[in-house]
């Protein structure tokens, strides 16, 4: 797999792919950052950050690993079209780092292993990882204990979040999986003060309907980046340009939060 191809089929936008191309760095020191990130994942971001051009270097760096990654997942056999699916984040986080930073690139880099790790991988509409909690989660007979497994459930951008279609990337991760192990879901997508904001048939609301509230947590800017594209101090440069943006930001006026919740998936909702 070569890097045009690769942003080809995740349909990197092209000023993206001259940038990646355009840039210079010499086969020894791409062969060090890549053993670096397999033994140092945290010490390779830094290092990458300590040039002025990091966020097109991330994404240089991640387009060459997922053409590596390209030939893990042939080699066990798991499907082309999961492997684009899966590696169409780069494309999203690019345009995402171009809408927030102006230049397109990567500014997330830390989430970006468990592509390259095969942790995490995309079935259909949702995103599954696998791993092992690293706290007790809630505390009423859905709680988790720490060190227990499950798999973490992620909602991608770029598509509607539609229940039939998440029913089916269910079914897909229960081939994949199993049913034994929880599935869980961490995101502003679960938090109960969007049924405030909402209405009953929206696709959030249905989508948190199938998910038991362990937790809820207001540590995060994740609501305010994903409804706004971008987090203000002055609440009234907010857009308000869809009912989800106007609603939001008539909930922030009243002196409420946003926040996140952290929900347990039950297919029997």
């Amino acid at each position: 797999m070569e890097i045009l191809e690769l942003c080809k089929r995740i349909g990197m936008p092209e000023p993206a792919v001259e940038q990646i191309m355009r840039l210079d760095i010499p086969e020894e020191v791409y062969l060090y950052m890549n053993r670096l990130r397999k033994t140092d994942y945290d010490g390779f971001c830094r290092e990458v950050r300590n040039s002025k051009d990091f966020r097109v270097r991330f994404l240089y760096y991640f387009c060459r690993f997922a053409c590596e990654t390209y030939e893990d997942y042939i080699n066990e056999q798991i499907s082309e079209s999961i492997f684009f699916d899966t590696f169409r984040d780069l494309k999203h986080w690019c345009e995402n780092c171009r809408q927030e930073f102006g230049e397109y690139g990567i500014d997330e880099a830390e989430w970006f292993w468990r592509l390259f790790d095969r942790t995490l991988f995309k079935l259909g509409r949702l995103q599954f990882e696998t791993m092992n909690v690293k706290r007790d989660i809630g505390c009423n007979a859905f709680a988790i204990k720490k060190g227990e497994p499950v798999i973490n459930v992620h909602i991608p951008q770029g598509e509607p979040l539609d229940w039939a279609a998440c029913e089916a990337s269910f079914a897909a991760a229960y081939e994949w999986f199993g049913r034994e192990i929880p599935y869980v879901c961490h995101s502003w997508l679960l938090f109960p003060g969007l049924k405030e904001i909402l209405p009953e048939e929206s696709n959030i609301i249905q989508f948190q309907n199938h998910f038991r509230l362990l937790e809820m947590d207001y540590l995060q800017t994740e609501a305010l980046w994903r409804i706004f594209s971008k987090v203000r101090e002055d609440m009234s440069q907010y857009p308000e340009q869809t009912s989800l943006q106007r609603g939001a930001k008539a909930y922030l006026y009243s002196g409420k939060r946003l926040g996140r919740g952290l929900g347990r998936y039950l297919p029997e909702r």
